[in-house]
């Protein structure tokens, strides 16, 4: 028989958002032949999360479902002690997903699939969104969809995918081989700990892929749906130490020159938009670029010449604040 598939959540004080997830992936079907572990990382939560869990563990259909508890605050620390749970329970392939998705009838069928070529070491699927009943509100433009969750590279499979290209935790599917070669998420990266992994494995040679037959839905909680969230998550898309300088451009001050340029022209764009009467996402969207400079922008300066104090920074800029920004 086939090594279990583990299917990796981390939840952290959502247990109402984390109930609808599980509604649905107890409605996901089971490969042929292969075992299912579910594993839910409660990330130090102080609701009801864990007596749910225990309630709901006794009559789960999908195969086990497991209720893990990782008492360090981070993400990062809690994908990485499901990583340990599915090594201890001889899982082979990892799928990993957020608590806030939801999922088609076959996608562990299509996961199974997808890794059945054993050269395929990390995947990463399309994220649908659904929105709420409004929609999408009349600032917003589809070059901000990473923000509310959306990926989409388009329905051909690439592999190699582009070098930019790092799997959505929400829909990351990898090899338990894999984090033996290359090492866990960093914990040191409180935000887009998927992007620095998936960057890792790219830099190493490793066999990775976009695979649109991997599909699952992130419902858009309208509570999101506020210029305040876009500007704090754009603000901390931008947060890179000096340490990830690329030494094939040039820099001042430990930024890139580049950025410098950048920041005046958008910072002019802003000023001159109302002039040239511009739509709104189209000025929104600049000055949401604008703030993900200036993260890089000061994180750079503060790792560089607080060094102490960093850690400290990126963990209190990076954290969510009652699940939102």
């Amino acid at each position: 028989m086939p090594s279990p598939i583990a299917v990796i959540i981390c939840t952290w004080n959502r247990a109402a958002v984390l109930a609808e997830t599980l509604a649905s992936l107890a409605q996901v079907r089971t490969p042929a032949g292969t075992a299912v572990e579910v594993l839910v990382v409660d990330n130090n939560s102080s609701d009801d999360t864990q007596a749910r869990l225990t309630s709901w563990a006794r009559e789960w259909p999908l195969g086990r479902l497991h209720a893990l508890f990782e008492p360090r605050q981070g993400k990062q620390f809690a994908l990485n002690a499901g990583i340990a749970r599915a090594r201890a329970l001889g899982c082979e392939v990892l799928a990993f997903t957020d608590d806030d998705i939801l999922f088609p009838a076959d996608w562990l069928e299509q996961v199974a699939a997808v890794f059945a070529p054993h050269a395929l070491m990390l995947a990463g699927g399309r994220t649908e969104l659904q929105w709420p009943g409004d929609g999408p509100p009349t600032w917003y433009g589809d070059s901000m969809a990473a923000i509310v969750g959306q990926v989409d590279l388009g329905t051909q499979r690439l592999q190699p995918p582009p070098a930019t290209y790092s799997p959505a935790g929400a829909n990351l599917v990898a090899r338990l081989a894999l984090f033996d070669r290359v090492g866990g998420f960093s914990e040191a990266h409180f935000r887009h700990m998927d992007f620095e992994f998936g960057q890792r494995c790219l830099s190493r040679g490793e066999v990775v892929a976009y695979e649109p037959r991997l599909v699952v839905t992130a419902p858009v909680d309208a509570a999101i749906l506020t210029k305040r969230y876009f500007r704090r998550w754009s603000f901390k898309a931008g947060i890179s130490p000096w340490q990830q300088m690329d030494t094939r451009m040039r820099h001042f001050a430990w930024v890139p020159l580049w950025l410098y340029s950048q920041l005046a022209q958008d910072a002019l764009g802003c000023l001159l938009a109302p002039l040239r009467g511009e739509p709104e996402p189209v000025r929104f969207q600049r000055e949401l670029r604008l703030r993900r400079a200036w993260g890089t922008c000061t994180s750079r300066w503060v790792s560089r010449l607080r060094p102490a104090a960093y850690p400290a920074w990126v963990e209190r800029h990076s954290q969510k604040k009652q699940n939102t920004y």
